[in-house]
Formats: structure tokens, C-alpha cells, sequence
């Protein structure tokens, strides 16, 4: 155990400490200092993800744990909320027992992949302050994060130290030297920093100063998906708008600062690194890049990061709304206590609320969206209200069965329990029920089927050439709903059943298939053509194809009709493995063009594919490559 070592300051990386530690003992070797404090000399300093650090907590002693030096002398809290957990679990146990080797790879991003910075970084202000507080100035972790060009403190702009630490010794420990530190800084410099790449050093800052173990990857695209929903970037159906988001993102920021950043974006680009963020995809997005979409969708960092009162209420705080339909009070909040249960089978928070007008429904959550306040999971109880509502309707005796439900916002089967319930026995021997309206639970609405029915006879009666076929491809919803519920009714209506040779008769006589099939051969030419030269690489599929000439139903139900088209198209689709090759081949061209060096591992990433679909290429791509394109 050590009986000396340079107690590491407030955010300064535990290689700052080596390095004056190296100073102070007065070694001359590096090689030395490797072996006092990690056990052996074959240890490579790392600037930020230090490892082997268990042999060094023990020759700290009981002074500094392992998890403490990681934790607040380390950059790994910089990348620690945006892994997956157990890639977390992994970081960690390299840095403790491990030599470090490939630890960027599992941490799923290239060393410095973007705003890299070559050497090591200081404020001037921060120095001087060092300086006459401790008569030395420290390397802060702070000022080494990529994308952080300015101190959070001072708003100053970082300067780089004069000693490279790419040009040293690889055992070599650099530590600040006053003479070499350059502390004059000018107001106009200051002045002139942009405002956004402050709070973005602000909120790395405090990445580093708050304990986010609770948060992973999984959790922060949640808060994500929330944030965009209620910032009206997600659709009815909860997909993104992308294009929305882009241009939202992009006039925020503008497109000079998100290049200054290396994180301009390719609105084409199916992979671009907003989509990527944006539907918590598999991919890892560097840091920066995180905390560009944090400013983006909250006021302040600490408002996304700070726990969340639905973490303990599924459901929120508060007051909650009575969903009682024929209530004066409909959808207003006025039920002020909630039951929470725990689903016996998934373990999901079930909340019950009752209303004073005696309507008590339940749901499973949590909540995740404003909308979801207004979901009914089971109605448990309908209440004096909607029954003595439902009572004076009965009592008018001017509404069928059907309307009663529609205006009491409930299922016949329901009318008719409560009508025997009550005693009034309005509909008892009555059996039009159900058959011609039906809850759509998922939907939350009611089906009508007299509009379904009419819809098929509107369509015959419009076009009566039809075959039963494409009547069901033109009415899919109301066939497929009538084919399960009312399948006599359907058949009973729709047109005889026409052989084959009568149908392509009738159908050859509206479309003169083979000017048609030339026609539209040439059309495909042209169209391959242009997704070969186009910007952006796109797969040849017939999906892609029909996209671009707007003819995809035809390519999709008629193709037997087209020789000359079908034989030209199964021609030039290509396969997933096709569109790769072509895709690296495209990047491996502009390389040579550029006279710039050509590296597999860069070309794979520049295609975006995974490794495993990149090994079955290689070897073609090897022979390609010295072939010389």
C-alpha cells in the first residue's frame, strides 16, 4: 500500500493525479510509476477510461473505492446514461479488472468519433484560479469531453496545452505545467462564444456532477418518445414525423453549429443520427449528440434527468377525470382518490378511480401519454347517475335498443342487463341485439354495420363489372368485418362468382396490356437509371421501382399481364447482399477519387452494415479494391 499519493481534486481525470504523483515522488521512469500504482509496467495511461484499477484502489488503500474513482474521476458518467445496461455493467468491470483493450468498442463508438480532440484541454481562467488556490493547475475532465469547446464556469473558450499527448511517450503521464499554460484571456473572446455551445458544456457538467446510475438507454428513449408526444412530433398512430422533427431541430440549432459539431444531418439518410436517436434504435449515438436532443426537446438538462413524479405515480398526481359519458361532469378532473393494484399475471400498476356519481373504471399503466388519463381499461361500476339517466330514457319510450346504446355510450347487452335490473323490462323478450352494433374495444368507438352493408352495395351498384375479388380489395375493412359477422347477407349480395377466363376477358378488354407492357418496360430503365446516380444509394426493389413511377399496385397484381416488364425487373432487383456490395463499392469509388486511403473497418461503417453481413462481403470487396476499383 502506497504511504503517499496526490489526492485527486474536484473533477479532475485520475490521470491528472498520476501524472503529478509521477512529479511529486520524483521518478524519472515512467515504467516505475506503472509498476507502484497498477502492479506492472505494461499498463497503457488512458486520458479518459482509465483500467486495471482494482490493483490501484488497493494500493490506496480504504481511501478511495473503485466505484468512486469511476465514478467522479473518469469520463465514463459522460457516456454512463446512454448504454444499455448491461453494456454499463461491462464498461465497468474492464475498468476495474481488465487491460482496456477494445473498451471502445464495447462501449459501441470509435474513440474520438466525433469533435475529436487530439491533446489535452484547459480553461485559463480555471488554471489561474489553481494556481493561487493549490500553486498548480489540474486537468479537468470537463474540458476533454468531445464537444465541449467552452468552460461551463467561466465561458471561456478551452485552449490546447503545448505538450501533445498524441506525440508523447505511449507510458508517458503529462501534467500541467504553469509555464506552459497560456492564462491571458480577452473579453472580446468571450463575448463572441456562441451561447448554445455554453449550455451544451453546461449540461455535460452536470452529467458529471449528479448520480444517474438509475438511467440506461432503454429509460432515456422513453423520456424521449414522452417528450416528443408532447411536443407534437409524434402522429395519431404514435409514429415520428421525422421530416418535422428535422426541420424543428435544425432551425433550432442551425445547420453552421450542428457542422461545427460534426453532427449535421442527411435528411435522406434512413440511418442519419436523428432518426437513429429518435426511434431508440440498436445504434449507439455519441453523448454530444444526446445532449443536443435534450436542449432541444426541455428547457434545462436537470428537467429531463430529474425523477419524475410518475416514477411513484403511474398514473401522475392529482386529481383524475370521471369518464362517466352522461355526466355533467364528463372528462372533468374531479376524482380525487385512486386505488393502485398490481396486475397478478404482469405485475403492471392497475389504477381504479370512483366518482362521487358512483362510475368507477380501471386501467393498467403507468401512464405515458397526456391522452392515456382518458383511456377506460374495464368499467366496474356505472353509478346512480348513468343509471336514473338510463331510467328516464326507458321511461320516454321513444328509443330502440340500438340508439340507447349509442346514447348511453355502451354495449345493447348492457341496455338490456340494466333494463331488467331497474325493473322496467322495456326490451325483455327482444332479441335485436348485438348484431347490428359492436363495441370496438381498440378503437374506442362503435361500428356501424348498416353503413358497412351500404358501403358494398354502393360500391356494385357504381362499378358493377367487379369481380368478388376487387370488391374485397376496394372495401377490405367492411368485407373483412361482414365475411365474420354477416357472412349470409355478404354472399347473398355480392355478385356470382366469375371464372377466371371471364375475368381476364373483362379486365383485357379495359386495358390494352401489351402497348401497356412496353410502355412501362421503358419506364423502368429510365427509373433504375436514376436510383443508380442518385445521391443517396436506394435498394432496386419493385417496391422502389413502382415507388418512383407510381405504379406499384400494378407491379403488384398485373405483372403476369407484363412479359417484357417482369422479365427486365427480375433482371435488376437486387438482393440485401447486392445493395451492400453496391453500396461499399459506391464509397470505395469517391475514395479513389479523392486519393484517399481505403480501410475496410471505415468503408462498413460508412455503408452502415453490421459486422456479420460485412464479413460475407469482404473477400469480393478485397478483389475489388485491388483491382483498383
Amino acid at each position: 500500500m502506497l504511504t503517499f499519493f496526490t489526492d485527486p481534486h474536484e473533477d479532475e481525470l485520475l490521470y491528472g493525479a498520476i501524472a503529478r504523483y509521477h512529479y511529486y515522488i520524483g521518478n524519472i521512469d515512467y515504467k516505475d510509476t506503472l509498476r507502484e500504482l497498477f502492479g506492472k509496467d505494461s499498463v497503457i495511461p488512458s486520458l479518459y477510461l482509465p483500467c486495471n484499477l482494482e490493483h490501484l484502489a488497493k494500493q490506496l488503500g480504504k481511501k478511495y473505492t473503485l466505484d468512486y474513482l469511476i465514478k467522479n474521476h473518469t469520463l465514463f458518467p459522460f457516456y454512463a446514461p446512454f448504454l444499455p445496461q448491461e453494456r454499463k455493467n461491462t464498461l465497468i468491470n474492464t475498468m476495474k479488472y481488465e487491460d482496456g483493450q477494445g473498451i471502445y468498442t464495447r462501449l459501441g463508438m470509435i474513440a474520438g468519433s466525433i469533435c475529436k480532440k487530439e491533446g489535452i484541454y484547459y480553461c485559463p481562467l480555471c488554471s489561474k484560479k489553481e494556481i493561487k488556490e493549490y500553486g498548480e493547475a489540474y486537468i479537468h475532465r470537463i474540458h476533454q469531453f468531445q464537444g465541449v469547446f467552452v468552460c461551463p464556469m467561466h465561458e471561456a473558450k478551452l485552449k490546447k496545452y503545448k505538450i501533445d499527448k498524441t506525440r508523447a511517450s505511449r507510458v508517458a503521464f503529462i501534467r500541467l505545467d504553469e509555464k506552459l499554460l497560456e492564462l491571458d484571456t480577452e473579453s472580446n473572446e468571450r463575448k463572441a462564444i456562441d451561447k448554445e455551445l455554453v449550455k451544451i458544456a453546461q449540461a455535460a457538467r452536470y452529467l458529471l456532477d449528479n448520480d444517474l446510475s438509475a438511467f440506461d438507454k432503454e429509460i432515456v428513449a422513453k423520456k424521449y418518445r414522452e417528450l416528443l408526444y408532447e411536443k407534437g412530433f409524434l402522429s395519431v398512430n404514435k409514429t415520428i414525423q421525422q421530416k418535422k422533427l428535422y426541420d424543428a431541430f435544425v432551425w433550432f440549432y442551425g445547420k453552421q453549429l450542428l457542422k461545427n459539431l460534426e453532427s449535421d444531418i442527411d435528411k435522406d439518410d434512413e440511418y442519419n443520427w436523428l432518426k437513429v436517436i429518435s426511434r431508440n434504435s440498436k445504434r449507439t449515438v455519441h453523448p454530444i449528440r444526446h445532449i443536443l436532443f435534450i436542449n432541444f426537446l426541455t428547457e434545462d438538462i436537470k428537467y429531463f434527468f430529474k425523477p419524475k413524479i410518475d416514477f411513484y405515480f403511474p398514473f401522475r398526481q392529482g386529481s383524475w377525470p370521471c369518464l362517466n359519458p352522461v355526466a355533467e361532469h364528463y372528462k372533468k378532473d374531479i376524482i380525487k382518490n385512486i386505488k393502485i393494484t398490481s396486475d397478478y399475471k404482469t405485475r403492471l400498476p392497475v389504477g381504479t378511480f370512483s366518482c362521487v356519481c358512483g362510475f368507477v373504471y380501471s386501467r393498467k399503466g403507468p401512464d405515458q401519454f397526456k391522452e392515456d388519463r382518458y383511456r377506460i381499461g374495464r368499467i366496474k361500476a356505472f353509478g346512480h347517475v348513468w343509471e336514473n339517466k338510463l331510467k328516464a330514457y326507458l321511461k320516454e319510450e321513444k328509443y330502440g335498443l340500438r340508439e340507447l346504446a349509442r346514447l348511453m355510450k355502451c354495449d345493447p347487452k348492457t341496455i338490456k342487463k340494466f333494463d331488467e335490473k331497474l325493473g322496467l323490462n322495456y326490451f325483455q323478450g327482444s332479441k335485436t341485439i348485438v348484431k347490428e352494433v359492436m363495441d370496438n374495444e381498440n378503437q374506442g368507438r362503435q361500428i356501424d354495420i348498416q353503413a358497412y352493408k351500404d358501403k358494398i352495395i354502393n360500391t356494385i351498384r357504381e362499378q358493377p363489372s367487379l369481380s368478388r375479388t376487387q370488391i374485397r380489395k376496394l372495401c377490405q375493412k367492411e368485407y373483412s368485418y361482414l365475411y365474420c359477422h354477416e357472412k349470409e347477407w355478404l354472399f347473398l349480395n355480392l355478385p356470382e362468382n366469375m371464372d377466371k377466363q371471364e375475368i381476364d376477358c373483362k379486365s383485357d378488354q379495359r386495358v390494352a396490356w401489351d402497348i401497356r407492357d412496353t410502355e412501362i418496360v421503358e419506364g423502368i430503365k429510365e427509373a433504375y437509371k436514376k436510383l443508380l446516380e442518385s445521391e443517396k444509394s436506394v435498394r432496386i426493389t419493385k417496391s422502389s421501382i413502382g415507388k418512383v413511377l407510381g405504379i406499384l399496385p400494378t407491379l403488384e397484381n398485373y405483372l403476369d399481364k407484363l412479359p417484357q416488364t417482369k422479365e427486365f425487373l427480375y433482371s435488376i432487383l437486387e438482393s440485401v447482399t447486392d445493395f451492400q456490395i453496391r453500396r461499399s463499392k459506391r464509397i470505395i469509388d469517391e475514395k479513389i477519387a479523392k486519393g484517399e486511403p481505403i480501410r475496410l473497418w471505415e468503408i462498413q461503417r460508412l455503408a452502415g452494415i453490421r459486422t456479420k453481413a460485412f464479413n460475407k462481403i469482404k473477400d469480393s470487396l478485397e478483389v475489388y479494391i485491388n483491382r483498383g476499383g
